[in-house]
């Protein structure tokens, strides 16, 4: 049985028009620091202009522009925790004596060669748990 697999899972809802919520407030925000601005520095002065252009700017791109497929206020977030965190990798070379590994090869060896000279054991007889014991410990 075929079951129907939704295409739009991280699908955010539109408010008005094609802006989001979460769009809308940025905007929001920006409008409200421009009035702001406008009401301590009043609109004769030469600096209301810039400001609330940059103020402006500010919010609808924090609204509306992405950078490699991402939200910019998520790729902000991202680059500061990338910066803040520790990304010191120290690498300390293991030395390890050749005397201790090769012992350990020529036991292996030798127990192989053993192994060959006997054969593969042949069992006489036994219990299902006999055998199963064996294995089990082997």
């Amino acid at each position: 049985m075929r079951y129907k697999v939704p295409r739009h899972v991280d699908y955010k809802a539109k408010i008005v028009g094609p802006a989001t919520f979460g769009q809308l407030l940025y905007i929001g925000v920006a409008g409200f620091l421009v009035l702001l601005l406008y009401f301590l520095i009043g609109s004769e002065s030469p600096a209301f202009f810039p400001l609330s252009i940059f103020i402006g700017a500010g919010g609808a791109a924090l609204a509306f522009a992405q950078v490699s497929g991402q939200p910019l206020p998520e790729y902000i977030k991202k680059m500061v925790i990338f910066s803040t965190s520790s990304r010191e990798y120290v690498w300390e070379k293991k030395i390890v004596p050749m005397e201790t590994a090769i012992p350990k090869r020529r036991e292996k060896e030798e127990e192989k060669e053993e192994e060959k000279e006997e054969g593969p054991k042949k069992r006489k007889g036994g219990s299902i748990r006999e055998i199963a014991g064996e294995i089990e410990t082997y």
